[in-house]
């Protein structure tokens, strides 16, 4: 079977016709970079439904706000990067802290706007 090339395509239909128009093809399901974004939102709704308080135990415990400030490494001052998360409830209007998300106490200093201006 020969493969015939897109652009071989495009000049024997535009020899043809008058006019030609050719456009990308959006819906989700033939596009595989629509489909990775719905991918991610599925799997963040999934893991908000699975996440529940631990006061009321009603799904839908989550982040409501992050706050900045992680120190600095080297000069001890706050970042702009996530120092914590606060954790809310929406039915019972519970929250928690949760300090350092990502695992780290301090920030490289290439990360803070006093070393690295």
């Amino acid at each position: 079977m020969d493969f015939v090339k897109l652009n071989d395509v495009y000049e024997l239909l535009k020899t043809d016709n008058q006019a030609l128009y050719v456009e990308t093809d959006m819906r989700a399901m033939y596009n595989p970079t629509r489909m990775e974004v719905i991918k991610t939102a599925t799997t963040k709704l999934v893991s908000k439904i699975m996440s529940c308080c631990p006061q009321c135990e009603i799904p839908g415990f989550d982040v409501t706000k992050a706050n900045k400030g992680l120190a600095c490494n080297l000069c001890g001052f706050p970042t702009n990067s996530i120092l914590s998360y606060i954790y809310e409830c929406q039915h019972c209007n519970f929250t928690k802290t949760e300090m350092y998300p990502h695992n780290k106490q301090f920030e490289d200093p290439m990360y803070c706007d006093n070393c690295n201006p």
